[in-house]
């Protein structure tokens, strides 16, 4: 959930940095408007289209965090429980000092959440449903998300040509191609870095959890990465005005 964390971090963090970047093009523009060097209206079709490419954006980040929680719950299945998901220890039995002297233990919960299930020879506490609930939502969000980010970009392409706006599509294409290098920066060192910890890992008897789980690292990365050429190719393809 930390890779998770930092990502949406990431999204919060670039969204307003967009939202800085289309207002402050707005005011230079407008103030060379004042002295005749450029003409600037914001009509209605030029707020049309800074609706589509902000919903763009949106809908596929979230797309790319519905995908990444799906592979995460989906690796799991294949690979067992721990590679997804970080395991705290079960409560071990133990007599309260006051109960000593008349030898009657305490009642006590193994795990606050979950249940007892035995991972390297020992007990650690985990939710049965949680993988389940975690590919669904995944599911979920990643299909009703690429639709909406689908629809989206198709409405763009049947702007004409010569009414879309460049320094809009400018923006969109470098913002994005900034939020998915950046995620995959983090999340490529992070994934190889939990899965060789994984799986060098050596179980002790006074562990109190398993080992970092890999499977959200790695399903960032195989999503982030595509995403990351696929905008540095349409940058590199963009035209200067």
């Amino acid at each position: 959930m930390e890779m998770l964390s930092i990502v949406f971090s990431i999204i919060g963090i670039t969204i307003p940095i967009l939202v800085i970047g289309v207002v402050v093009y707005i005011i230079v523009v407008m103030t060379r408007n004042k002295d005749g060097k450029a003409k600037f209206k914001l009509s209605a079709k030029t707020l049309l289209q800074i609706y589509l490419y902000v919903l763009s954006f949106l809908t596929l980040g979230i797309a790319v965090i519905g995908g990444s929680i799906a592979i995460k719950a989906s690796l799991s299945y294949v690979f067992g429980t721990p590679f997804s998901y970080t395991l705290q220890k079960a409560n071990a039995y133990e007599t309260f000092p006051e109960y000593e002297m008349v030898g009657k233990p305490v009642d006590f919960e193994k795990c606050y959440a979950g249940e007892p299930t035995q991972f390297y020879n020992q007990d650690f506490c985990f939710d049965s449903t949680q993988r389940k609930t975690d590919l669904i939502n995944g599911l979920t969000l990643l299909i009703s998300m690429s639709l909406l980010y689908l629809l989206h970009q198709y409405a763009l392409s049947k702007v004409e040509k010569d009414k879309l706006l460049p320094w809009l599509e400018k923006i969109y294409t470098f913002g994005s191609l900034i939020l998915y290098s950046v995620v995959s920066i983090i999340a490529i060192p992070t994934a190889i870095y939990t899965l060789t910890n994984f799986l060098l890992f050596e179980a002790k008897d006074s562990m109190y959890s398993t080992p970092d789980s890999p499977a959200m690292a790695i399903a960032i990365a195989l999503i982030s990465i595509p995403l990351w050429i696929f905008f540095l190719k349409r940058t590199i393809q963009l035209k200067e005005d």
